[in-house]
């Protein structure tokens, strides 16, 4: 008889890793199924796939139909790895994972944390199911939609996915969970909107298997989740993975940054109160969710705010990365709260109905009575998640290296809000008082999340109404070699932008008989010719003023002539032409790329579920995104659609519930919104900032190349003004949402001093200090 082999696989290396997240497979599959996750991994996880018999590189082996026996196996397997342990399972998985859990305390191993994913609780079976034949198997494969119909009629396609289908559905219909006692382990259960096999109810009833705190979950997506959104589920799985045994030092903070004071916070003003009460305060309907030392670390920290870079360290080991539905952002909104009461600030937290999600606002008031309306300093406080590529340092570290802050946020925003806080706080530790109103705001769900600024606003009606608004956007750009800044730019509009997905099909089969027009290659073949595509240059006039600033203030003049050819072109053809020749010769080119015309980014491609099935369906999404007073999303969606209409079919991915028509006009009434005037006295002060931070350095009114929060206000006819205040090169704003986020240090420093000489312009009493362009902080 043939030794079985080993039922983990490991597609990274684990010497490195931390972690170990060992994922168990729905009913009738194998590790495959988490393919998507391999590239996704964080840095310092590994992935244990399971492999039972019967199925994948094992298919000459017999299943496994007895609970215990899996577990039990599994568990042997991984008791020769001293990892912390992160257990997650997708539909039957995530009872087989709660059983490998099991096995893993009975041999006095440890597990961090046990996720189960689209899955119902141990109570949910009861060992009664009966005999089950492979028409039983056929019939739930069929039903569930597991594979495409006709290949059910594949006689030697339907003895590979069969026998491992009803070796599951076997194992679970002998299994009786009804007695299945509490776990010493966090669970987090991870529901899709659109599961229709896995009720409420039933996802929520894995709160009854766990004394050691219980939180749930809810993304977009079906029953297979771990495949169509592998980003959100891995997020929520191995986020902050190792509070469920300590408090990790990205929760704690403090390291090397300054004095930090562990004094329980508040959600608004007035006296502390303990971590339970906080919690139920900031919308989570159950204040025991987490282990008390997590809720313990969720605490307010006083951070000394002197130092932008130590701020930014700070910020950063905040990890308030935002999978889509919203992030944790109330111990970092506590943290702002220790810094801005001990300046003399008044301080709100607003929690939002999203647990531990909140808003953050400190207020200084004006000198006296004033018809200025407030200036408004908006930084989001969450971040993309730091998934995908690897990371050379960790990402929540806030590692200063080499002179470059490194850490997910340090470019886009943490680096900004760290400017706008240590600039705001050095004015009130100085006894200053300005002649008007000045409001930082934290938000806490820019990147796509539903509880964001517009939501805020509608809140609170009347109560938030500045006179400017300062939040992220323009940038200083060094020359071309690099010595130097060479040109400072302040945001005034952004470009809007539309989710689209492209499909395609053909049939399903065995891979033992391909096809010409398979839907995989069909999908390729449009996606080749979306990329040849080239939209006409065309900036608007913002991106006009942009580069004729530009073109003046630049040291490479061949680059300078080429600008000024784009700008004097008087024809389409010949705009182009220039165009492209000056992207060519920019230090920039990926920047004022999009600063000239519409783009398109690709995001994602889906196809395929088994390795031995050509799959009937691939589909792929891109953002296509509009210059204001360029092309007509209509227009634009129309040439794409001529594009691909040989290989694919292409839809428009809309809010919930829009049609594509109002997609089209809710984005077109952005595009048509007025960019923000630059006759106030806010942008002549940055102006005159920037001159005596960036001694020669030209400054001009742009195009933001992306998307802010600044709609809601721009609509009110309120300006407002785009700023990333430190220098970058090429390098670093190629990694903006990327691997290996920095910002460089000194650079920070000198853009918090230009923050610092603009609001000085607003003081009416004490004088402030005397640092100038070479960065210096006073530390008052």
């Amino acid at each position: 008889m043939r030794e079985r082999a080993a039922w983990l696989r490991f597609p990274q290396p684990t010497d490195d890793a931390h972690t170990l997240v060992v994922c168990v497979p729905p009913t009738g599959a194998h590790g495959a199924s988490f393919s998507s996750w391999v590239s996704r991994a964080p840095t310092g996880t590994a992935l244990a796939l399971v492999d039972p018999p019967g199925r994948g590189l094992r298919t000459d082996e017999a299943p496994v139909t007895d609970m215990s026996e899996y577990a039990s196996a599994v568990a042997a397997e991984l008791l020769r790895f001293d990892h912390r342990l992160v257990l997650v399972g997708v539909s039957l998985g995530g009872v087989i994972a709660y059983e490998i859990c099991r096995a893993l305390l009975a041999a006095d191993r440890d597990v961090a944390r046990l996720c189960p994913v689209a899955s119902r609780p141990p109570t949910a079976y009861t060992g009664e199911a009966g005999p089950l034949t492979s028409a039983d198997a056929r019939a739930y494969v069929a039903r569930t939609g597991l594979t495409e119909p006709e290949l059910l009629q594949d006689t030697a396609f339907e003895e590979l996915l069969l026998p491992p289908v009803l070796a599951d559905l076997r194992l679970a219909g002998g299994y009786d969970g009804r007695a299945a006692s509490p776990l010493p382990v966090p669970i987090r259960t991870v529901r899709a909107k659109d599961d229709t096999r896995v009720l409420e109810s039933a996802a929520r009833d894995w709160g009854r298997h766990t004394d050691a705190g219980w939180s749930e979950h809810v993304l977009d997506g079906g029953h297979y989740v771990h495949r169509t959104h592998p980003e959100q589920v891995i997020h929520v799985c191995l986020s902050a993975v190792a509070d469920a045994q300590k408090p990790s030092r990205r929760s704690l903070l403090g390291l090397g940054v300054g004095a930090v004071a562990g004094t329980l916070g508040s959600l608004s003003i007035g006296p502390a109160q303990p971590p339970e009460a906080a919690a139920a305060a900031a919308g989570s309907d159950r204040a025991g969710d987490r282990p008390a030392q997590v809720r313990a670390a969720a605490t307010a920290f006083t951070v000394d705010a002197a130092d932008p870079v130590a701020l930014a360290v700070a910020m950063i080991r905040h990890d308030t990365s935002n999978p889509g539905d919203g992030a944790v952002t109330l111990p970092y909104a506590r943290m702002l709260q220790g810094i801005f009461d001990d300046a003399g600030a008044t301080t709100e937290i607003v929690p939002t109905p999203k647990a531990d999600n909140v808003h953050f606002f400190a207020r200084v008031p004006a000198a006296g009575p004033t018809d200025k309306a407030p200036l408004l300093l908006l930084g989001h406080s969450d971040v993309v998640p730091a998934v995908g590529d690897p990371w050379t340092v960790d990402p929540f570290a806030g590692e200063v290296k080499d002179g470059r802050l490194y850490g997910r946020g340090a470019l886009d925003m943490k680096g900004t809000n760290a400017a706008f806080v240590t600039a705001l706080v050095r004015h009130l530790r100085e006894g200053a008082r300005f002649d008007r109103e000045v409001i930082f705001w934290s938000d806490c769900d820019e990147e796509n999340g539903p509880y964001g600024v517009s939501w805020l606003l509608s809140q609170k009606p009347g109560e938030i109404v500045p006179g400017v608004v300062l939040t992220e956007g323009g940038w200083v750009l060094n020359q071309p070699d690099g010595t130097s800044p060479m040109l400072a730019s302040l945001t005034c509009s952004d470009k809007r932008s539309m989710l689209v997905q492209i499909d395609t099909g053909g049939y399903a089969t065995h891979t033992s008989k391909p096809y010409e027009g398979q839907a995989v290659i069909r999908l390729a073949r449009a996606l080749e010719l979306l990329d040849a595509y080239r939209f006409r240059i065309r900036p608007n006039t913002l991106s006009r003023g942009y580069f004729d600033a530009l073109s003046r203030s630049t040291r490479d003049q061949a680059f300078a002539a080429a600008l000024r050819d784009m700008l004097e072109a008087r024809s389409q053809s010949a705009r182009n032409t220039a165009g492209e020749h000056a992207l060519k010769l920019s230090g920039h080119p990926e920047l004022h790329n999009a600063m000239m015309r519409t783009t398109l980014a690709f995001i994602s491609a889906d196809a395929g579920y088994y390795t031995s099935i050509v799959p009937g369906h691939a589909s792929a999404q891109l953002r296509v995104s509009f210059l204001p007073h360029a092309d007509a999303p209509a227009d634009v969606l129309r040439l794409l659609r001529e594009l691909v209409v040989d290989h694919a079919k292409l839809t428009v991915i809309g809010r919930t519930g829009e049609t594509e028509q109002q997609t089209l006009d809710r984005i077109t009434g952005y595009l048509a919104t007025p960019s923000s005037t630059q006759d106030t006295d806010i942008f002549r002060m940055w102006q005159r900032a920037v001159a005596t931070t960036h001694d020669g350095v030209a400054t001009t009114a742009a195009q933001f190349e992306a998307v802010t929060s600044a709609v809601p206000f721009r609509e009110q006819d309120i300006p407002v003004y785009g700023i990333y205040p430190y220098a970058v090169e090429r390098e670093s704003l190629r990694r903006m949402h990327g691997t290996d986020e920095y910002i460089e240090a000194e650079a920070l420093r000198r853009g918090t001093e230009t923050i610092y000489q603009l609001l000085a312009q607003l003081r009416v009493s004490a004088t402030p200090s005397t640092a100038r362009a070479e960065g210096r902080t006073s530390h008052a």
